[in-house]
């Protein structure tokens, strides 16, 4: 009876462990004096049955492993904060911990010690063996838990929150782990393969070394998994201040009855170098901005926040716009260690007039519908791209528009869009479907055309992105001599 009671006491030295390295790793849900007492009562039953197992069966180590394993995975899960599946991956990854350092740290020195001391006379299972074998594990479990409490908890809490408790997908790691440990112990068990047995160090040791590498191999897995999250986190956040940089809310001027002005974004990855910006230079100047940065992704997202910055600063009252482009052009020169370009294009109507100025660097030409007339290609000739050489002089050109003309100007992943047989979408495509809607407001002009692109593109990916703007001139704005009549 002593030697089964100290048995299970050293077993239940490893559950205890366990507990602890779990415990200290979550939040609790109640207060300490729930816990304890509830603590205590575990601690009791998990005793009690690892005692009436051995009593039954010395040798049969399968609730020592398997059941106080579940019993501290259910304590976990009851009075700790967290997901369900991180709470049962770090009690079952902690229970692993305390079987490997039970056989290769405990049960090792207890082989190569024990019987040079004297320990072991005929079986493992004699008190003076037992109650060595206990005050290793005793120093062993202190070390460790002193090391995971300063060193490694940091490091579960970070991959936990990482992956914002969502672990499902490597709990059956561990979960395996026990269940292959248990084998192998049930294996040694049954050929008489115990502390003192030529086999027993380096079965133990061959068998904990590979867990160790298992446990690199778990953890590198979930600090991959991790990073992705947040990176992908980190992708939504830039893509969300994306997207709230960009005049969204439609109508834009619904106090205007001049004008009726529509744009969209659709990035290829999740943020874009494309952008669009549409605003009022004074009372009665509007102006729209569209531009295509070189590169994809948050390199190219950051530059078009310069860019996009720069553009509109510098667009003020009665300026030039070749001037405004030749200034922003050498900013942008300044700061672009990464020798990224952006092709621009921004027009500034007059309300009252109808005249519209415009400035092109390098971008794509705009479709002009004069009124009762169709979509036409305007021929401009693009200058060189923004923030590609410093010194770059810009020139503005201008034309007239009537009430009822528009404008549709769009970025080079409108005409370059392809196909799974590698076609192009092209400007010719893009005139027909921009003429079978030619009647329709700019809010309907838009999604017609993305709609025709999806159809031409079919499953081929998104290799660019597709950015598009519609102005549509409604009516002159009255002088203040006419307002007086």
């Amino acid at each position: 009876m002593e030697i089964v009671a100290l048995w299970s006491f050293a077993v239940f030295l490893a559950s205890f462990f366990a507990a602890f390295l779990a415990g200290v790793t979550f939040e609790p849900k109640y207060p300490k004096k729930i816990r304890y007492p509830l603590w205590a009562v575990a601690a009791v039953v998990a005793y009690g049955i690892t005692f009436l197992s051995y009593y039954i069966n010395l040798t049969n180590d399968a609730v020592g492993i398997l059941g106080v394993s579940v019993l501290v995975t259910l304590m976990i899960c009851l009075l700790y904060q967290g997901t369900l599946s991180s709470k049962i991956f770090v009690s079952l990854t902690a229970c692993l911990i305390a079987n490997v350092c039970t056989f290769m740290f405990c049960g090792t020195t207890d082989t190569l010690l024990a019987g040079r001391l004297g320990l072991i006379v005929a079986s493992p299972y004699e008190v003076p063996n037992l109650l060595f074998f206990i005050g290793i594990k005793v120093v062993v479990y202190s070390i460790f838990f002193f090391a995971y409490f300063r060193f490694l908890r940091k490091h579960f809490r970070e991959i936990i929150d990482s992956l914002e408790g969502k672990m499902a997908t490597f709990v059956a790691a561990p979960a395996v782990s026990h269940v292959g440990f248990y084998v192998i112990n049930l294996f040694s068990n049954a050929n008489g393969i115990f502390p003192g047995h030529f086999w027993f160090f380096p079965l133990y040791l061959t068998v904990c070394v590979i867990f160790v590498i298992e446990f690199v191999l778990i953890f590198h897995s979930i600090l991959s998994a991790s990073r992705e999250m947040k990176s992908a986190a980190e992708l939504n956040v830039a893509t969300n201040i994306q997207q709230s940089m960009l005049p969204c809310i439609f109508p834009a001027f619904p106090d205007r009855c001049e004008i009726d002005i529509y744009a969209t974004m659709d990035p290829a990855k999740e943020v874009g170098g494309d952008f669009y910006d549409f605003f009022m230079v004074d009372d009665k100047h509007l102006a729209i901005v569209i531009a295509d940065v070189s590169g994809k992704g948050v390199p190219a997202a950051l530059f078009m926040v310069i860019g996009k910055t720069l553009i509109k600063d510098h667009t003020t009252q009665g300026r030039d716009l070749g001037a405004v482009f030749t200034e922003v052009n050498n900013l942008l020169c300044e700061s672009n260690s990464e020798e990224m370009f952006i092709t621009a294009f921004e027009g500034v109507l007059d309300l009252e007039t109808g005249e519209f100025n415009y400035v092109n660097a390098g971008h794509e030409m705009p479709f002009i519908c004069k009124a009762n007339g169709d979509f036409e290609p305007y021929k401009i000739r693009a200058a060189f791209v923004l923030a590609g050489m410093e010194g770059m002089k810009y020139r503005a050109g201008s034309m007239m528009l009537e009430p009822g003309d528009k404008i549709f100007q769009y970025t080079d992943g409108v005409t370059e869009a392809t196909n799974v047989h590698n076609e192009l979408y092209g400007m010719e495509r893009l005139g027909k479907i921009l003429n079978k809607v030619k009647n329709g407001t700019p809010q309907e002009i838009l999604p017609a055309v993305k709609a025709d692109i999806d159809e031409f593109v079919g499953k081929a990916p998104q290799f660019d992105d597709i950015t598009m703007l519609c102005l549509e001139y409604k009516a002159k704005m009255k002088t203040n001599e006419e307002d007086a009549k």
